[in-house]
């Protein structure tokens, strides 16, 4: 791990202990970086490097990306995802009919399943288990079965490029059109206007990267 101008770098075995990736799991999204927008390395005495920030950033964008891909009875995809939500939510972010696959999940945990993040205390005295929307979304895109809307529809693939499909990314595409020539850095403050939800430097950086490498749908 290294710092450079405030920013935290972080090495491939770095990633594997913060964030308990296996290291094959790493190696294989960075090899297939030209499908996934894997952000660019940067080389620190002879070791590939990566932002911590930005790499995060990206690794929860393609947990909604791959939910998105698998399920087609999901009806939130798009909040922020560090946010916590409580069982009712959680049951539409998964997809279930209600908070009762949930309140199952909790005493009977599938496989893939995450621990809650964190609780409420409600008033009888008993917690109530909140969950990250993007942990959520990471359990939704590697479920097994078809149960609840799980698994891989039949006939559904996964996206041909990142944010195909997202408003966000026509939006960029438009940006660029009008404005050739201009940087991202010119550009993300003008596109962060045109979205009612803020989304940070490092998202609009990897939705202009598909952009400029995608054109057209």
């Amino acid at each position: 791990m290294h710092r450079d101008n405030g920013r935290t770098l972080y090495s491939r075995a770095d990633l594997q202990k913060v964030h308990g990736l296996s290291e094959s799991t790493l190696q294989n999204l960075w090899t297939d970086r030209a499908n996934n927008g894997h952000p660019d390395n940067e080389v620190t005495d002879g070791v590939m490097h990566w932002d911590g920030t930005a790499w995060v950033v990206w690794y929860k964008e393609l947990q909604r990306q791959r939910a998105a891909a698998v399920t087609t009875n999901t009806p939130n995809l798009t909040d922020d995802p560090d946010e916590e939500v409580g069982p009712a939510e959680t049951a539409r972010v998964c997809g279930f009919a209600d908070s009762a696959t949930v309140s199952h999940y909790v005493k009977n945990p599938p496989e893939g399943w995450p621990a809650p993040d964190d609780y409420d205390m409600l008033p009888s005295g008993r917690q109530r288990p909140k969950w990250k929307r993007w942990k959520l979304w990471q359990y939704v895109a590697n479920r097994k079965g078809r149960g609840h809307a799980g698994g891989r529809p039949k006939g559904r693939r996964g996206l041909a490029y990142p944010y195909q499909g997202d408003e966000r990314l026509a939006l960029a595409r438009k940006a660029i059109t009008a404005n050739p020539g201009a940087t991202n850095a010119e550009l993300i403050p003008q596109l962060q206007l045109q979205t009612e939800k803020t989304y940070s430097r490092p998202t609009w950086n990897l939705i202009l990267k598909s952009a400029r490498e995608h054109p057209e749908e």
